[in-house]
C-alpha cells in the first residue's frame, strides 16, 4: 500500500483515541518550546550560503538513504517504543537546559537544546512512519545534531581557515612555477583586514567564501552520516571523519588554485568562472566522499 494510503487509513483509525490525540499536544508542545532553534536555524540558512549548500546536501543524502536503505512504514501514527524514547530524551534534555540555565552562570547548558531539538525530530518521524525508520532517524538526527553545532563555530574559525586556505594555495601555486605572496591589506583605517594573495602581481582576495567552511563542513557531515549509518565503531569514524575533511580541504585549494589560474585569461567573466569552478569542485568532492566512504548507491537489504 502507498504510503499516502497507509497514512491516511492510520489517521482515519487513530482519530477516535483519545491517546493519539494526547501524544499530538506533547509533540506540540515541544514543537512550541523548540520553535525559536528554528527560527534561528532558518534566519542562518538565509544570511549564510555555505549553511544552506549543507542542508541541501543532508536533505539530498538523507533522500538517498530512503531511496537505498530499505525504509519501511510500520504501524504510522503510533507512538512505538523508539518514538517514546527519543521523546523522553528531548523533554529530559530540553528541561534539563532550561534548569541548567536558571540556576547556573555557564553558557554551556544553552547548547542542550541542539540535541533535544534533533530527539524531537527523530521521535516526530517515528510516531509519524513508524518503527521502520529507527536506523534512518538516528543517522539524520545524529548529523543534524553535529551540524548545528558546528554551525555555530562557522564565525570563529573563519580566519584560521582562510589563513590555511592562503597559505597552501601560495605553496602549492610556487611549486607550479608562480610568484606569490601572501599578506593582509585594508582598505581604511576602520575597515577590517583583508586577506590578499598576490600570485604574478595579480590580488585576490580570500574571502570568508574561501575559507572553505562549506565544502569541509559538508565533507565532514556526510562522512559522519556515513559513519552512524553503517554503524562503525569509533576507530572507524573517526578515520571516517578525518578523510572527509581532509577531502573538503584538498578541494577547497584544488578550487583557489583553479581560479587563480585561469583569472587572467578569463578577467572579463571572472564572476561566472568563479561560481562554474566552485560548483564543480563543491560536487566532485561531495560524490568523491560519497562514493569513497561506502555511500549506498544501489538497493540494500
Amino acid at each position: 500500500m502507498p504510503i499516502r494510503q497507509q497514512l491516511a487509513h492510520a489517521l482515519k483509525t487513530k482519530c477516535h483515541q483519545p491517546e493519539f490525540w494526547l501524544h499530538c499536544v506533547l509533540f506540540g508542545m515541544l514543537g512550541l518550546a523548540l520553535w525559536p532553534l528554528t527560527l534561528w536555524f532558518a534566519q542562518t540558512a538565509y544570511d549564510q550560503s555555505r549553511i544552506l549548500h549543507a542542508l541541501i546536501v543532508l536533505t539530498a543524502a538523507s533522500v538517498l538513504l530512503v531511496r537505498f536503505g530499505g525504509v519501511t512504514v510500520r504501524n504510522p501514527l503510533e507512538l512505538n517504543v523508539s518514538a517514546q524514547r527519543a521523546l523522553f530524551a528531548a523533554y529530559g534534555l530540553l528541561i534539563t537546559s532550561y534548569v541548567g540555565q536558571n540556576f547556573s552562570s555557564s553558557a554551556w547548558w544553552g547548547f542542550l537544546i541542539i540535541p533535544a531539538y534533533c530527539c524531537a525530530l527523530a521521535a516526530g518521524v517515528r510516531f509519524v512512519f513508524g518503527e521502520g525508520t529507527r536506523r534512518l532517524t538516528r543517522t539524520v538526527a545524529g548529523t543534524l545534531c553535529a551540524f548545528l553545532l558546528l554551525s555555530i563555530w562557522m564565525a570563529p574559525l573563519d580566519w584560521p581557515l582562510r589563513s590555511l586556505a592562503g597559505q597552501w594555495s601560495g605553496y602549492l601555486l610556487r611549486l607550479l612555477g608562480q610568484s606569490t605572496e601572501l599578506g593582509y591589506m585594508r582598505e581604511a583605517v576602520d575597515a577590517p583586514p583583508m586577506l590578499i594573495l598576490m600570485v604574478n602581481e595579480h590580488p585576490f582576495h580570500v574571502a570568508s567564501e574561501c575559507n572553505g567552511f562549506g565544502v569541509i563542513l559538508t565533507s565532514l557531515l556526510l562522512a559522519l552520516l556515513l559513519a552512524i549509518y553503517r554503524r562503525l565503531n569509533v576507530v572507524d569514524l573517526t578515520l571516517n571523519i578525518f578523510a572527509g575533511v581532509i577531502l573538503g580541504f584538498i578541494f577547497n585549494i584544488l578550487r583557489i588554485i583553479i581560479i587563480v589560474l585561469l583569472a587572467p585569461a578569463l578577467m572579463e567573466h571572472y564572476d561566472l568562472m568563479h561560481e562554474i569552478v566552485g560548483g564543480v569542485t563543491f560536487w566532485a568532492c561531495l560524490v568523491i566522499v560519497w562514493v569513497s566512504l561506502n555511500g549506498p548507491t544501489q538497493p540494500e537489504m
